[in-house]
């Protein structure tokens, strides 16, 4: 009999163990935040000076004058636009901004033609830039992503008259007054990266 209850009382003290042995459970909860983003960021050539020189350079424009690389991070489809006021001399002369052309090439892995397009891919095809913003580059088949995807140089002329540019040169302009005198001109052209619905 003792023996039995030694037994019953192992037993017992081996089940309250297990009992007591039980884990305990607590949870964390989780959440993942997605937002949108959208960085426009330019990596070179910021500023671009043409320098009208030559009586070639008068006639005939200049090119290149330069090129601006840019680069456009977004997690939805996105266009670039690009303005500018016409150029001042700080006083009443200007010279009309059309004058100037931007043309786009791809330096990342979304190529034009397929997750980007733009219509101005060579000094001949230049877009001439407006006061009103234009689009320069816009969404193919798909042209979200980071960096490396969307990667470009915005390359410059002047006074060329190709494409959707000024069709007068810089010489004749200044013979009928539409540029008022030589001197140093200076203005501001902004790109504007929108996503897209």
């Amino acid at each position: 009999m003792k023996k039995l209850v030694l037994i019953l009382a192992a037993i017992f003290t081996m089940h309250s163990a297990k009992i007591m042995a039980q884990p305990d459970v607590e949870t964390v909860a989780f959440t993942a935040v997605l937002q949108s983003v959208l960085n426009l960021n330019i990596t070179g050539g910021a500023a671009q000076t043409a320098t009208f020189d030559t009586p070639a350079k008068y006639n005939l424009g200049i090119d290149p004058v330069g090129s601006t690389g840019v680069t456009m991070e977004s997690t939805s489809d996105w266009n670039l636009t690009i303005a500018a006021p016409d150029f001042s001399d700080g006083g009443t002369n200007i010279i009309p901004i059309e004058n100037v052309g931007v043309w786009c090439a791809a330096t990342g892995t979304h190529a034009i033609g397929t997750e980007v397009t733009c219509a101005n891919t060579s000094q001949a095809t230049s877009m001439g830039v407006t006061a009103a913003p234009q689009t320069l580059i816009d969404n193919g088949t798909g042209n979200g992503g980071d960096a490396t995807d969307n990667a470009f140089n915005l390359n410059w002329i002047m006074g060329t008259m190709q494409g959707t540019m000024e069709a007068t040169s810089i010489f004749d302009q200044l013979a009928n007054g539409t540029i008022g005198a030589l001197g140093t001109y200076n203005t501001t052209i902004t790109l504007t990266l929108t996503a897209l619905p």
